[in-house]
C-alpha cells in the first residue's frame, strides 16, 4: 500500500511521519512545493524532504545515490565509478543522461545493477537459480541495514515483474499446449489486415479439428487426450513458420495464420502437409494412437475481412470436410452456409429425435453359406423424421458419435434389439442371433457390462443369441481394458464380432488374444472381390486365417451373384447384403422369417 509522507505543519525539521494513500480523500496545490493532504478527520503538508520523497518511492525501484539525487536503478544501463557517474543509456557521450553517485557506494551500486541484469535474463525462468544463488551471497556479505534493505526491494520489485509477465502470457498463451490462444490470434490477425491492405496480398486462416478425437478422451482418459494435443502442438510449432502463426482454439480445434499468401494454391499446399504431421503414431503411455484432421480454409479479402467472419467460414469450411469423412481439406464457399444451418437443424432434432420416439430399428439378415438359411440378422438404427422423412445413417450416425448422443441412441438399440428377438422367439420362430454394433463411446462406459446384463435380463433373451459388433480401431485403443471387458462379456454368454476388419491398425497377435466369435470383412473388400487380384487375395487370406484360428468369417456388403460364388468358394461362413436382402423394418422381417425365406446355394 502506498506511504505518503507528511507533516503537520509544512515547516523544514518539522515531524515527518507518513499516511496511507486510501485514507486520503482529498488533495490541495495551495502553491509550488505546498500540498495539503486532506483525510477524513485530519489534514497534513506533503513533506518534500529528500530522504522521505525517496523513501516514498522505494517500492518503485527508486534509491538515493548521493545528497544530490534520487535514481530509478530500473534504468540504470552501466556506472563508471572512477567518475561517479551513472549511465541511462548505453551512450556515454557527453550529451548522455547521467546521476551522480559517491564513489565510496561503488560496491552497492554494482550489487543492486548485478540483481537487476540478472533479473532481465531470467524472465523466461531459465537463470531464476542465478538469480537465488545471487541475492543469497550479496546479502549474506553484506551488513549495513539500508543497503540490505534496497537489495530486498530490488527482488521484491523484480519479482513483482515476473509475476505481470506470467499474468501477460497466461492472458495470451493456452495454459495446456503453451500455444497462443484464440485472444492473441484474433489481436495478431486483426494487426495483419492493415499490413495486407496496403500490400495487396492475401492472408489464409486454417482451421481443423481432430477427427474422432472425443474417442480417445473417453476411451482412455482426457489425461491421454491432453498428451497427445501437446505432442501435436509441438509439431505444429515446428511446421509452422516464424511469420505465422498457429494457436489453439479450444479442445481439439486449432487455428493457423498464413501472411503474404501470393496464391490460392498456396494455402491448400501448407494444408496438404497438415495429414502427413499425423501419419506417424503418437505413443502415449506405450499406446500408439492413430488421428486424422478435418481442414477448412477461407481467404482474406475473399472470404471475410473482418476477423469473427474468416474464422467463422474457415470452421464451415472445416464442418465440410468432417462430412466427407474426415482426412481432408476444403476451402470455404457461400453455399457452405446453408449446410452449416442444416447441420445445426438436424443436431437440434437429433437432441429430440429419442425422447419423440422418431428411431427405429432395421434388420439385415446374415445368411449361413452351408446351407442358405438365415442365422441371425444385423439391427441397424433409422431415423424417420416427421417432417424430412428418412435420413441417412451416413449423415446423422457421424454426428451422434460427435455429440455423444450415440451413447443414448446406442444403449436404446441394445435393448430394442434383445427385446424383438425375445418376441420372435415367443411367437414360435426359429431362433437367431442378433447382431448389435456398439460403438467406441458406448463400449467404453463403466457400466457397459451392467447395461449388456440389464438389456437381456429385461427382454429374457438367451445371451447366446447376441452379438455384440465393435470395429477394429475399437479393439485397438486401450487394449487392457477391451480384453478385460471382453472376459466379461463371454462369462455372461455373449458373442462378440470384429466389425469393418482390414480397415484399421490391428495386430494379429491381438485378435489371438481376443478370441472373438466371428470376423467381419468389410464391405470395401468385397465390392472389387472379383475384379481386383489384390482385394481377392486379401480375402482369401481373411477367410482363410478365421478358420486356422476357429472364428467364423461373415462378409458384409455382399451385392452380386459373382462374389457370392467366389465367397462361397473360398469357404467363407456367413455373408449379409443386397443378394439376399436388404435391411427392413421388424414387421417385414417377421414375414420372412415366417415364409423360411432362403438363400439359393448352387
Amino acid at each position: 500500500m502506498q506511504k505518503i509522507p507528511v507533516t503537520r505543519d509544512g515547516k523544514r525539521g518539522s515531524e515527518v511521519f507518513v499516511v496511507d494513500a486510501c485514507d486520503v480523500i482529498k488533495i490541495d496545490r495551495v502553491r509550488d512545493r505546498e500540498i495539503i493532504i486532506h483525510t477524513k478527520d485530519e489534514q497534513y503538508y506533503l513533506d518534500f524532504s529528500f530522504d522521505n520523497l525517496e523513501e516514498w518511492l522505494f517500492e518503485d525501484g527508486f534509491r538515493q545515490l548521493d545528497s544530490a539525487n534520487i535514481v530509478n536503478m530500473n534504468h540504470v544501463h552501466a556506472y563508471d565509478y572512477k567518475r561517479g557517474q551513472v549511465y541511462f543509456s548505453s551512450d556515454q557521450s557527453k550529451n548522455a543522461k547521467t546521476a551522480s553517485a559517491a564513489r565510496i557506494h561503488k560496491e552497492h551500486v554494482e550489487n543492486a545493477m548485478r540483481l537487476i541484469q540478472t533479473a532481465e535474463s531470467s524472465k523466461a525462468g531459465q537463470n531464476q537459480q542465478l538469480y537465488e544463488e545471487l541475492f543469497t551471497k550479496i546479502v549474506s556479505e553484506t551488513n549495513d541495514y539500508q543497503l540490505l534493505r534496497s537489495y530486498a526491494t530490488i527482488r521484491s520489485v523484480n519479482e513483482r515483474k515476473r509475476a505481470e509477465e506470467k499474468i501477460l502470457h497466461m492472458a495470451y498463451h493456452d495454459a495446456l499446449t503453451n500455444l497462443p490462444n484464440r485472444l492473441m490470434f484474433d489481436e495478431k490477425l486483426k494487426a495483419c489486415f492493415a499490413e495486407a491492405e496496403r500490400t495487396g496480398s492475401m492472408m489464409a486462416v486454417i482451421f481443423f479439428d481432430l477427427d474422432r478425437f472425443k474417442v480417445i478422451n473417453d476411451t482412455l482418459g482426457h489425461h491421454v487426450g491432453d498428451q497427445l494435443l501437446q505432442s501435436l502442438a509441438h509439431k505444429l510449432q515446428v511446421y509452422v513458420k516464424d511469420k505465422d502463426v498457429v494457436a489453439r482454439f479450444g479442445g481439439d480445434e486449432f487455428i493457423i495464420l498464413l501472411t503474404n499468401v501470393v496464391h490460392i494454391d498456396e494455402a491448400a499446399q501448407f494444408a496438404k502437409g497438415i495429414p502427413d504431421l499425423l501419419k506417424e503414431p503418437f505413443v502415449i503411455e506405450d499406446q500408439e494412437l492413430f488421428v486424422t484432421a478435418s481442414i477448412g480454409i477461407s481467404l482474406y479479402p475473399h472470404d471475410g475481412t473482418e476477423v469473427e467472419t474468416l474464422l467463422k467460414n474457415a470452421d464451415i469450411a472445416m464442418y465440410r470436410s468432417k462430412e466427407k469423412g474426415g482426412n481432408s481439406y476444403n476451402y470455404y464457399h457461400p453455399d457452405m452456409n446453408k449446410r452449416s444451418l442444416h447441420r445445426l437443424n438436424m443436431e437440434i432434432n437429433l437432441r429430440k429425435a429419442l425422447e419423440r420416439g422418431e428411431f427405429r430399428v432395421f434388420y439385415q439378415p446374415i445368411v449361413n453359406l452351408k446351407n442358405g438359411t438365415v442365422f441371425g440378422m444385423e439391427s441397424l438404427v433409422r431415423w424417420i423424421h416427421p417432417e424430412w422423412g428418412m435420413i441417412s445413417p451416413g449423415e446423422f450416425i457421424p454426428l451422434a458419435e460427435e455429440t455423444g448422443l450415440i451413447v443414448p441412441i446406442g444403449n436404446w438399440v441394445l435393448k430394442q434389439a434383445c427385446v424383438q428377438n425375445k418376441e420372435w422367439q415367443r411367437q414360435g420362430y426359429a431362433p437367431l442371433v442378433v447382431s448389435v454394433n456398439i460403438s467406441a463411446i458406448q463400449f467404453h462406459q463403466l457400466n457397459f457390462v451392467q447395461i449388456v446384463m440389464d438389456a437381456l435380463d429385461e427382454s429374457g433373451l438367451s445371451p447366446d443369441l447376441l452379438c455384440l459388433e465393435i470395429t477394429e480401431n475399437i479393439a485397438m485403443n486401450n487394449v487392457p481394458y477391451i480384453l478385460d471387458t471382453m472376459q466379461k462379456l463371454k462369462l455372461l454368454g455373449v458373442r462378440i464380432s470384429i466389425d469393418d476388419f482390414g480397415t484399421g491398425y490391428s495386430s494379429l497377435s491381438y485378435l489371438k488374444r481376443f478370441r472373438v466369435h466371428t470376423l467381419k470383412i468389410d464391405q470395401s473388400f468385397i465390392r472389387d472381390v472379383t475384379s481386383d487380384e489384390d482385394n481377392a487375395a486379401i480375402v482369401t487370406a481373411l477367410i482363410a486365417m478365421s478358420h486356422r484360428l476357429k472364428i467364423k468369417s461373415l462378409a458384409e456388403g455382399v451385392e452380386t451373384q459373382d462374389q457370392l460364388e467366389f465367397l462361397i468358394s473360398q469357404g467363407c461362413d456367413e455373408i449379409q447384403g443386397y443378394v439376399f436382402s436388404k435391411p427392413m423394418p421388424a414387421s417385414e422381417f417377421e414375414y420372412m422369417i415366417k415364409e423360411n425365406k432362403q438363400l439359393y446355394i448352387n
